[in-house]
């Protein structure tokens, strides 16, 4: 479990730690796979290590809580992915004010060449479709036009965490405000990190007409909620 754990943290710190500018669609994903990896895995094994106190290392060693903090894990990286990818973009197009008659086919790209790059462990508990059907149906109920509420911006990320975390559902519910905090205020700081990196002048929303036509490559499936 340790081992599986520093494969996934340690690339992630070196990353952090590096500030690249985001100029171009490529940088752009690198920035939402990173930052949404970052949210996902700190707030979980924060919230774990705070309420298991001295327990923790001796919890994360047994395969059954282990098995289940890895699923809660992939499944609050997915939410975070999802929140982030319709936040960055939605306000990429309203700084630049692009004509797009309908910015759904560019997104539904843009999520799914990040989905590619994340490591294939973290599919073990949902299939690649099935997060990419999830996707589709926030995509479906997003509104381009409208403000940008952060606090409602990464519900989904909020409420997949208090789902899937480990914990007893008495604990949830009580420590329901704490986490919510807790995971919009680290929501914030990537947010600002963002608009210190991002040359919104340069940066484009343009789709690659290289690639091939995802809309045919992923299967009907059964409708998950996060």
């Amino acid at each position: 479990m340790f081992k599986g754990l520093l494969k996934l943290v340690l690339p992630l710190i070196n990353f952090l730690g590096r500030q690249n500018r985001i100029d171009e669609i490529e940088s752009l994903r690198s920035f939402v796979s990173s930052r949404s990896s970052y949210v996902a895995q700190v707030s979980l094994y924060g919230y774990l290590k705070a309420r298991a106190g001295t327990r923790y290392v001796s919890l994360i060693k047994e395969p059954l809580f282990a098995s289940s903090m890895k699923t809660a894990r992939d499944r609050i990286f997915f939410a975070c992915l999802m929140d982030l990818t319709l936040h960055v973009l939605k306000t990429i197009h309203a700084r630049k004010k692009q004509n797009f008659q309908n910015l759904d086919p560019f997104t539904r790209q843009f999520f799914i060449q990040t989905l590619a790059k994340a490591p294939e462990e973290v599919f073990e508990s949902l299939e690649r479709e099935e997060v990419i059907l999830e996707f589709e149906k926030h995509l479906s109920r997003h509104n381009w036009s409208g403000t940008d509420d952060s606090h409602e911006a990464f519900s989904g990320s909020r409420s997949t965490m208090l789902e899937w975390a480990p914990v007893v559902e008495e604990f949830k519910i009580q420590d329901e405000e704490i986490v919510s905090n807790s995971i919009h205020f680290k929501w914030l700081r990537v947010c600002q990190e963002f608009e210190k990196l991002t040359d919104f002048e340069k940066i484009r929303l343009e789709a690659d007409p290289d690639l091939p036509d995802l809309e045919k490559e992923v299967p009907e499936g059964p409708n998950w909620g996060l």
